[in-house]
């Protein structure tokens, strides 16, 4: 049996109450602040799971959901207002999210709008219903680096996001990413067709109500689209029966049936330009718009805790023999799939990396890094903790991408002189022992977020 500890998510005895933060001290920073009110001052909970040996993570379930309302202010302009609480109506509800990052003081959240709107405050295009409040592990601008080379790779989406300060029942909560969730709306998000499939290569799917696997691999696999209760049996033995063709589709050489050969060379190409570490749990989303001839896409990249971990080799999600499909794809007797992936290389090479630092370099300089380095030492003091400033992650994401570009350059051009089929695996240092999200060796016993033969656990002092 799975343990399970019912708890509230935010006992007050795990908070550092700052009583000197303000929502009129956060208004002239300059971050977005997000201003969440409950009914009667109540906080999410949920129970929280460890899984039955043999099976990684730990995870939450059944999370509350606990309506109230939600601003989004700038300066002295409210961007967006949820009005208060009435079911189907107005405002909002608010429940914890996540898996290992719901076990540390500070919480990442989902918010679900009663009535669709854009959180942003861009453009009306951008409604939605569902949104996530996102916590910093390391601090970093992994999340924002991230969904850069997501979308410079032209995956077929990139979530928005902003830093903001939260405000939640009166309380500073600390920086956070208010982010589009990871759903099917075909104006804005992921946009595939009513009889479509949104699904996730699932390490947590123990904690689902509803999966499947394929005949041939032991990937488990949970929807995103339809909902659960949605799905039919036939839709399901459908699945099982397409997913098995995928994995052994390397093996006789006909992924080019049932795989979108672009998207896949771009999702693996992005994690192998940000060096990502934890392939088992790097959110692997993927779509299927029909039940007939539509091929699989991967849809975009999610999860960056790990990004640069992985220095002097290719990605995990690349290289591990099990998990990801990609290690088979290039393996297969077909060299296709490999010479897409050297194709879009090719592609993207002479101008990805230029665009990516000047981004960087902009942001430098921005209002906004100047806002979010003022906030981090709020957010510092409030959860007494201590951080790299901005411009130390700057610098270290601009040293990231010149070195990454010469090594990816250098290692591909030397394979194709050479006739390798497929890309180089070289044991790396980092694939052994045991490390923090800072890339930083721990021992055994060390508490927090862990990473392990590329998987991303958390080893929490449970009450």
């Amino acid at each position: 049996m799975r343990f399970v500890l019912t708890m509230v998510a935010l006992a007050c005895s795990l908070l550092v109450h700052s009583q000197e933060v303000t929502l009129d001290s956060l208004r002239k920073i300059g971050l977005p602040v997000v201003v969440v009110e409950t009914i009667n001052g109540e906080e999410p909970s949920c129970e929280y799971l460890t899984p039955d040996e043999g099976f990684p993570g730990y995870s939450i379930r059944n999370a509350t959901k606990v309506p109230g309302s939600v601003q989004v202010i700038v300066g002295e302009k409210t961007i967006y207002d949820s009005g208060l609480y009435h079911e189907g109506m107005s405002g909002m509800t608010i429940k914890l999210r996540g898996n290992n990052s719901a076990f540390t003081p500070k919480k990442p959240y989902k918010i679900k709008l009663q009535k669709k709107a854009d959180m942003l405050g861009e453009d009306e295009m951008y409604k939605d219903k569902d949104w996530v409040l996102l916590k910093d592990e390391t601090p970093s601008l992994n999340l924002m680096v991230g969904l850069k080379v997501n979308e410079l790779v032209g995956l077929q989406w990139t979530p928005r996001f902003r830093f903001v300060n939260l405000m939640m029942n009166g309380d500073y909560r600390g920086v956070y990413m208010l982010c589009e969730s990871v759903k099917r709306n075909t104006n804005c998000r992921l946009n595939v067709s009513e009889t479509g499939f949104i699904f996730e290569f699932d390490p947590y799917w123990w904690n689902e109500e509803l999966w499947f696997k394929s005949n041939m691999s032991n990937r488990r696999y949970t929807f995103k689209y339809p909902d659960s209760e949605d799905v039919t049996p036939e839709q399901l033995d459908y699945l099982v029966d397409f997913m098995t063709k995928v994995d052994y589709s390397p093996y006789n050489g006909t992924y080019e049936e049932y795989i979108d050969m672009k998207s896949f060379a771009s999702w693996v190409l992005g994690h192998d330009i940000l060096g990502t570490y934890d392939w088992y749990g790097s959110n692997m989303y993927m779509t299927k718009n029909d039940t007939l001839d539509s091929k699989l896409m991967m849809a975009n990249m999610w999860d960056f805790d790990t990004i640069e971990m992985v220095s002097d080799n290719y990605s995990m999600a690349h290289t591990t023999t099990s998990g990801p499909f990609f290690n088979p794809l290039f393996n297969s007797p077909d060299s296709t799939f490999t010479e897409a992936y050297r194709k879009r290389w090719e592609e993207l090479s002479p101008t990805l990396f230029d665009e990516m630092e000047q981004f960087l370099y902009d942001f430098a300089v921005s209002d906004e890094a100047a806002a979010l380095e003022k906030s981090r030492e709020l957010d510092f003091n409030h959860w007494e903790d201590t951080g790299p400033t901005v411009e130390e992650n700057i610098e270290s994401n601009l040293q990231w991408f010149r070195s990454r570009k010469a090594w990816l350059n250098d290692t591909i051009q030397k394979e194709i002189a050479m006739g390798i089929s497929m890309p180089s695996i070289h044991k790396t240092a980092t694939s052994q022992g045991r490390y923090n999200l800072h890339g930083q060796r721990v021992p055994k016993d060390a508490k927090g977020i862990i990473v392990e033969k590329g998987r991303k656990y958390i080893q929490p002092n449970l009450p």
